[in-house]
């Protein structure tokens, strides 16, 4: 038996998107414009699941999807939101959405949705108990709702610990990496002297990239910054 499928959104491209997308399956796809047409149609039809948009002239989709929760109980809204329009979740669970999905859509993906939600719902309504639905001052079963089908981002991974590498990686605050190696040899308290320079140099130039020696402000140390340039320059002609 084909299930029907209410369809309220305002947009000629987006119905005619859902009607191209379900014309392979087991739906039968009724679209109506607006929400008063919406409503009128859930009354009419009592369709197996209604897809409406939150924003369209007339009643909004929470409206309808209102109206629907407590007119057909068993019957599941999912909410069509715009890529540009703000969700209240909010008035949506109070509505009792069963999913939302926001346009535009993969077809795949709104199939995928629009089964899981049937399903799940056929489920639930198999193992409650017939005397439940007898209850007259039973209120409404509320509908745990189905999570946003939307790309989500991969949560960061944080890196694990690692031992320092041995070539001297230069911040913003220390742009040749040298803080590590005057704290393995202090300056003098009068300055450095020229071996103290040079032995510096030797050291800096053994574990700095070349993409960094390039990198260094002449006004930066100009004595070390020219030592340095001169020996890489030199590596490079011998190498």
């Amino acid at each position: 038996m084909r299930r029907t499928i209410l369809l309220a959104d305002d947009s000629p491209t987006i119905r005619r998107l859902v009607i191209q997308t379900f014309a392979d399956a087991d739906f039968k796809i009724v679209e109506v414009s607006n929400g008063d047409a919406a409503i009128k149609a859930v009354d009419e039809l009592q369709p197996n699941l209604v897809l409406a948009d939150i924003y369209m002239p007339g009643k909004n989709g929470y409206e309808v999807c209102a109206y629907t929760h407590h007119n057909l109980k068993t019957t599941p809204v999912i909410l069509l939101v715009g890529a540009f329009d703000a969700f209240d979740e909010d008035t949506a669970k109070q509505a009792g959405y069963a999913a939302s999905i926001t346009k535009p859509f993969e077809p795949s993906a709104l199939i995928d949705l629009v089964n899981s939600i049937l399903s799940a719902e056929r489920q639930q309504i198999e193992t409650e108990p017939e005397a439940e639905d007898k209850v007259a001052d039973k209120p409404p079963r509320e509908r745990e709702p189905v999570r946003e089908l939307t790309p989500v981002p991969e949560p960061a991974v944080q890196a694990a610990s690692v031992p320092v590498p041995a070539e001297v990686v230069p911040t913003e605050e220390d742009l040749l990496g040298l803080e590590a190696i005057f704290k393995e040899e202090p300056a003098a308290a009068n300055g450095l002297s020229d071996d103290d320079v040079d032995r510096i140099a030797d050291r800096v130039i053994q574990k700095l990239s070349s993409q960094v020696i390039e990198s260094i402000a002449w006004d930066i140390v100009p004595d070390i910054t020219e030592k340095i340039v001169r020996e890489e320059l030199k590596r490079i002609d011998e190498s």
